[in-house]
């Protein structure tokens, strides 16, 4: 019994240092503002991480097996946003899998352009602009 609960406190623990050192969407929110405050025109590139091999934006209404299919991964890292239009979402398929991260569209809008964000790798030079309205920074494709 006491090896069991040795055993279950050192798995928590390690659990929480884990977790702890791992990025959180606050994180990533934060590196995508830093991005678009720095000028009108921003490498899309420069959205993601180092550590990104492809991405794409999901915004308000799109299907998740849409999204799902267009970026090449399985519907259950897809956030559903198909019913709502107060989020957008980041994933970003690395060489460990693939990371999805809600964002809020109250400090920086990606789904200000009509249409399905493509598929993006990270070396691609694509641009996108970037004005400002009501504190709310608006990139646009």
């Amino acid at each position: 019994m006491k090896r069991t609960l040795a055993a279950l406190s050192l798995a928590f623990v390690a659990a929480g240092l884990t977790t702890a050192c791992a990025p959180t969407d606050g994180d990533d929110e934060e590196r995508i503002v830093r991005t678009v405050s720095e000028g009108s025109i921003v490498p899309v590139a420069d959205l993601v991480p180092d550590n990104a091999k492809r991405f794409t934006i999901v915004c308000p209404y799109e299907s998740v097996e849409d999204v799902a299919t267009r970026l090449g991964v399985s519907a259950t890292t897809v956030p559903d946003l198909s019913k709502r239009d107060d989020s957008q979402a980041l994933i970003v398929v690395t060489a460990d899998g693939v990371d999805a991260v809600e964002l809020p569209r109250d400090r920086v809008d990606l789904c200000s352009t009509e249409g399905a964000w493509p598929v993006y790798e990270k070396t691609d030079t694509a641009t996108v602009a970037v004005t400002r309205k009501d504190d709310v920074y608006v990139v646009t494709r």
